[in-house]
């Protein structure tokens, strides 16, 4: 079958290890939860909703961002969101996935954080079942509730540590929340036994980045791509190969960049950096991984054996286990042989 590019990168198995669960809900299940619960007089059609996620800039995201989580009222609207967002997901050939979810993002709607985090973990066994997608979960302590309480979200969550919750993460409003604020929680989050990884470098210049790096010791740098300001910083990511879990669309729909030619990952790819691609909130931004892909290689020009090193970093930048990463770097390199001679240059 002759295919072109994009046909391609939507056949090619993919990995992601950027994903908010909490933003990469179908947009059929939302607008079921918003007449479910007696909706929004705006919010007429899945077009009306479609047209919500439409955002200024970065504070109006956090803003929408809160507006939905108001539809999330039951445990099983997380757990059926979560299942819905994995069985799409395994239809976009998928295979892993390592997802961050906010269970203290709904509060407000009187849900118990640890039934979210049940919820969660259910979804991705039964998912695993019938998709065969692995999907771990990092849990987002979230910069927005603040430091003061950060080790009770930790204590909370840490029963739940184990096959498919592994880590905690820092997302939320970068620049109204230092890291340093979370460097007891990230350090004890370490000692028992959980994974790490900071957003920073995002909305904030490199002074996140090196923040996250040196006060929190973060695993991998979520978004990462200011970095590109501070040439020392670019050249200690580079000797140190520490990952940079980078998200294009959602970097231009935030306005951290304008335009695709702005955006540097070709040119942190380029100076060596262990980059990713990912799709951060693929409902929320109107993206998916076939369409990150697709960037890399019409507006940034990367070559396919770049492209598949990006596939490859990405699998190698994942918590998955050496069994699992060998056998994602089988997939993927039996997919580039068994396809090799079927892709148009178009």
């Amino acid at each position: 079958m002759i295919m072109n590019f994009r046909q391609y990168v939507e056949k090619m198995p993919k990995v992601e290890i950027h994903l908010h669960m909490d933003g990469a809900f179908t947009l059929e299940f939302l607008y079921d939860l918003v007449r479910k619960y007696g909706g929004d007089p705006e919010i007429k059609s899945i077009a009306d909703l479609k047209d919500k996620f439409v955002f200024r800039d970065f504070p109006h995201f956090i803003e929408t961002w809160f507006w939905k989580n108001r539809f999330f009222r039951e445990p099983v609207d997380f757990e059926e969101s979560t299942y819905r967002t994995l069985k799409e997901m395994a239809r976009q050939n998928i295979v892993y996935t390592e997802a961050f979810f906010s269970p203290w993002d709904y509060r407000e709607s009187g849900v118990n954080p640890t039934d979210i985090a049940r919820a969660n973990q259910n979804a991705v066994k039964r998912a695993y079942r019938d998709f065969n997608i692995r999907c771990r979960l990092i849990v987002d302590i979230t910069r927005d509730h603040g430091h003061e309480h950060a080790m009770d979200r930790l204590n909370e969550i840490t029963p739940f540590m184990g096959n498919e919750i592994i880590g905690i993460g820092l997302g939320g409003s970068e620049q109204r929340f230092p890291a340093r604020l979370f460097k007891d929680v990230f350090l004890e989050a370490k000692r028992r036994g959980f994974h790490y990884v900071a957003h920073a470098g995002e909305v904030v210049g490199p002074e996140s980045v090196w923040s996250a790096i040196k006060d929190l010791e973060s695993e991998r740098i979520g978004h990462g791509v200011r970095s590109i300001e501070d040439p020392e910083l670019v050249e200690y990511l580079r000797i140190e190969q520490i990952p940079l879990e980078v998200c294009i669309v959602s970097n231009i729909k935030t306005g951290v960049y304008s335009n695709f030619n702005e955006h540097p990952f070709a040119e942190l790819f380029h100076k060596g950096l262990l980059v990713t691609v990912n799709s951060d909130d693929p409902t929320m931004f109107g993206s998916t991984l076939a369409d990150e892909y697709s960037i890399l290689y019409q507006h940034m020009k990367l070559t396919l054996p770049e492209i598949r090193h990006v596939q490859i970093n990405t699998i190698e930048s994942s918590f998955a286990s050496m069994d699992e990463k060998r056998e994602m770097k089988e997939q993927v390199n039996r997919f580039w042989i068994d396809n090799a001679l079927s892709l148009t240059d178009n």
